[in-house]
């Protein structure tokens, strides 16, 4: 059976490496996964730099911040079977790496996988990570807590949860709001619901996780906009559970 794949690449004011990163991202692809790139309101030159790529989808919109970005992310592949989204600090070094996902996903009931590096926890099913390993030849890994640079989701979750909350603004808990809410629609059947697969976890490169682009901003400023998404998420929970993917 063939699927449909998609990878979002999401960015804001990076030109000086967005070239490197989507070229990495169409060097390592299977031949038929789309590439778009949604940029969150760049002043720099990210919209100039990406020209030279006509294979891909470029979508920008208004600086709102990161669940705003991800919202175009999500609308543009709602209708994808298997969806990547990658920020624009992270970058794939080898081929193979979505596949590997998609195949993880296929073979479990787990429908989004989320980036844990260096922030590890014990598994608590033992014999789940063994019949991994035995049956598909990898090592799950788990976090504590969903890190958003790199999410892989099946449409299961554009299906049951769809879009980002809307009312948060700037950086912070938009991501982890969301992950609730896929885990709260039973699309994680694992205790530990922050899972990676180490032998994927290997081959990205980290590039400026916490310089340039929206790191740029007064820190003061992004401290302020962490708090405020903090107590909303907070008061939010996970209701509603189900947001129609919209185009921000």
């Amino acid at each position: 059976m063939e699927f449909e794949k998609g990878i979002a690449v999401l960015t804001f004011n990076r030109g000086n490496q967005i070239c490197d990163i989507v070229q990495a991202v169409l060097d390592t692809k299977p031949n038929d996964a789309r590439v778009i790139v949604c940029d969150d309101g760049s002043t720099d030159t990210t919209g100039e730099q990406l020209l030279r790529f006509p294979e891909i989808t470029y979508i920008r919109g208004k600086n709102l911040g990161v669940g705003a970005n991800r919202n175009r992310a999500v609308y543009s592949l709602r209708n994808v079977d298997f969806i990547a989204i990658l920020e624009d600090d992270l970058v794939p070094t080898e081929k193979g790496w979505f596949e590997t996902y998609m195949k993880f996903v296929l073979h479990t009931n787990i429908h989004h996988l989320c980036r844990v590096q260096n922030k590890f926890v014990d598994e608590t099913v033992p014999d789940f990570t063994n019949w991994v390993k035995t049956n598909l030849s990898l090592t799950p890994i788990y976090g504590p807590t969903p890190r958003g640079d790199l999410t892989f989701i099946s449409n299961m979750v554009i299906r049951h949860v769809g879009a980002f909350h809307p009312e948060f603004v700037g950086v912070g808990h938009a991501h982890g709001q969301w992950s609730d809410r896929v885990v709260a629609a039973n699309l994680v059947s694992h205790p530990n619901k922050w899972i990676d697969i180490h032998e994927v976890s290997t081959t990205f490169r980290q590039v400026g996780d916490t310089t340039g682009g929206r790191w740029d901003k007064n820190p003061e400023e992004i401290q302020k906009q962490v708090n405020i998404n903090a107590a909303l998420r907070k008061r939010l929970g996970v209701s509603p559970i189900y947001i129609s993917p919209f185009l921000p």
